[in-house]
């Protein structure tokens, strides 16, 4: 199979794809680090989307599919600091998709009580 070949099986069967949970569109500040060859690399970043089951976030630095990223960001509308671990499940230049690792029952809620205020994605 050629490369063009296999890239046009993959994106008919990304068209197909759908998420689990709905992303709603949001923009807030990240911080995030990811251990590296040479030690923990700090990144700052901005959150495009976020649903229960992750966010699109766009890094200054780009990441490798399937790397394990700790997130530190605080949603507009709650007063605590939100520390996630997250995986890196798309990444396209600068721009990630991270599904969240473990979210905590109140991180679920908080992510939940602030989607509801927001508009969903396309």
């Amino acid at each position: 199979m050629t490369a063009s070949s296999l890239e046009k099986t993959l994106q008919a069967k990304q068209r197909g794809w759908k998420r689990r949970y709905e992303r709603y569109r949001t923009d807030f500040l990240l911080k995030a680090t990811v251990l590296r060859e040479g030690g923990y690399e700090d990144l700052v970043g901005r959150c495009g989307d976020i649903g229960r089951g992750g966010m699109g976030a766009v890094f200054t630095t780009e990441c490798v599919k399937g790397e394990v990223i700790s997130l530190e960001f605080r949603l507009p509308t709650a007063a605590e600091v939100f520390s996630i671990r997250s995986i890196v499940r798309y990444r396209r230049g600068f721009l990630h998709g991270l599904e969240f690792l473990g979210l905590t029952d109140p991180q679920r809620q908080a992510i939940d009580e602030h989607c509801a205020q927001l508009t969903p994605s396309p």
